[in-house]
């Protein structure tokens, strides 16, 4: 118990000072020259054995996974993962123990401390941590407390410590190798199981078994851009915590020194004038040159038309030759008026739209939903009192062709019937046409709802048309097929 105590202090206080690094910074103009940074995630595998009562049988083999991340550019946190197999053997005692675990490790960076390169080739690390983990052991020949000699036993869990020295190598900025030795230390009576022997009957122990895991990681850094669209930098254990400030120093000796000469007077220092001598009182652009607005190769100090027309020769003082007479405003006046004369607008009329009155199947009485429609004809009628307007009734493709015509009349005559007695529209504003199947919205044979319809136009000279031959329709269903009749 005391070595778990001492164990969980020390791991305490060095956490503890790993954060307290990253706090204390002064507020207002400090700047940070600790970078956002990318996370480790390694891949290792190794050669895993037991040191215990039993001799270890070498080698076992194992592997995991860990994510890293930086504290700052000496301490980082890991996280990991194993699956473990080892085994034991010393003259008929075998033992065969498969472990899981997980935990978290305080990693030190050792030779960061010393900071006389941009970035590590390699990093010596050593680290410490807790984790849990859960573990069974097969047996022979080993005896038990229970008395029994073989088997497995049932999965232990317990808590362990974890210790280790590691060396890495940089192969580029995104990738690393790292070799590793990894000492796990199980707390309480589990210890001693590792292997299976508890020394039973037997006056020596060793107490605790030690798990060791060599193993060789290979790691990827990952992570794009911070929240300021910067491209992160590699895990701050292998940067210098000084080459930002070194940069910036290497930046600001690297700047020329302010010289505000103007040699010609024209407000542009000579450091960035690129034409040093303008001419007195001459207008120049912001790297000193000459201004020379329209580009007629005579500057703007000497022009006496500085914005003349473009394609034009120009005279010695940049005035412009050649021009064409100038268009004068009674001149503009006469050209649009002759303009307007020659555009021939649309008559209003023949742009009238109006609604289709549909009605039901093998009906010509006007349905409710249909008088808002005819309200609408009327309203245009009555607004217009000039326009004559031509009724057309249709109907859908069942029935005989003669049957259809009569209820294509009737339609359009109910329609017409309506807007007289409902609107008070003159019937002789009103023409009768009719056009059977002849005219269907929708090409298709049988019932349609959209080609039973009565449509409504400006009329342009047509004739009112008389009702077809053919017996009365619209009263109702009809039976048969379409050559039959009703």
């Amino acid at each position: 118990m005391t070595v778990r105590k001492l164990t969980f202090a020390v791991l305490f206080a060095l956490v503890s000072f790993a954060l307290s690094a990253q706090e204390g910074a002064p507020t207002g103009t400090y700047r940070s020259f600790s970078p956002a940074d990318q996370w480790e995630l390694g891949v290792n595998l190794g050669l895993p054995f037991v040191v215990g009562d039993v001799d270890s049988k070498f080698p076992g083999f194992g592997g995991g996974l860990h994510v890293r991340k930086s504290l700052d550019h000496i301490f980082s946190l890991r996280f990991h993962g194993e699956y473990l197999k080892t085994k034991n053997e010393q003259d008929i005692r075998t033992s065969e123990n498969s472990w899981i675990s997980g935990g978290g490790q305080l990693v030190v960076a050792l030779n960061n401390f010393r900071f006389n390169k941009p970035v590590r080739k390699f990093l010596i690390n050593a680290f410490a941590g807790l984790g849990i983990d859960s573990y069974k052991t097969k047996y022979e020949n080993i005896a038990q407390f229970d008395g029994t000699d073989s088997g497995e036993s049932d999965s232990r869990s317990t808590a362990h410590m974890e210790l280790g020295l590691g060396l890495s190598y940089r192969i580029n900025p995104r990738v690393n190798i790292s070799l590793e030795h990894t000492v796990y230390s199980v707390f309480g009576r589990n210890a001693d199981l590792l292997d299976s022997d508890e020394n039973v009957a037997r006056d020596v122990t060793t107490y605790r078994d030690i798990l060791h895991f060599p193993h060789l990681s290979l790691n990827f850094n990952l992570g794009g851009s911070d929240k300021n669209g910067l491209k992160k930098s590699e895990p701050l254990y292998w940067a210098n915590p000084m080459s930002m400030v070194s940069d910036a120093i290497t930046a600001l000796e690297a700047r020329p020194v302010y010289d505000p000469t103007d040699t010609d007077g024209d407000g542009i220092i000579d450091a960035i004038d690129e034409e040093d001598n303008s001419p007195t009182g001459a207008r120049v652009d912001t790297k000193g040159v000459t201004l020379d607005s329209d580009a007629d190769k005579v500057p703007d100090y000497k022009d006496k038309e500085p914005y003349s027309p473009p394609g034009y020769s120009v005279d010695g003082m940049g005035v412009a030759q050649g021009l064409p007479k100038y268009t004068t405003e009674s001149d503009v006046n006469r050209i649009v008026k002759d303009e307007i004369a020659k555009i021939k607008f649309p008559s209003y009329e023949s742009n009238w739209f109006f609604p289709n009155v549909n009605f039901n199947d093998n009906r010509y009485d006007v349905r409710y939903s249909e008088y808002e429609k005819l309200y609408q004809v009327a309203t245009v009628l009555k607004q217009n009192p000039s326009i004559k307007v031509v009724a057309i009734g249709n109907t859908d493709r069942r029935g005989p062709e003669g049957y259809n015509n009569v209820l294509s009349y009737n339609r359009a005559k109910a329609a017409i019937d309506f807007l007289v007695s409902q609107h008070g529209i003159a019937r002789d504003r009103l023409i009768l046409n009719w056009a059977g199947e002849a005219t269907a919205l929708i090409p298709v044979n049988g019932a349609n709802a959209a080609n039973r319809r009565v449509e409504f136009r400006v009329a342009k000279g047509e004739t009112e048309m008389a009702r077809p031959e053919g017996p009365e329709a619209g009263k109702g269903n009809f039976k048969g097929n379409k050559d039959a009749g009703y």
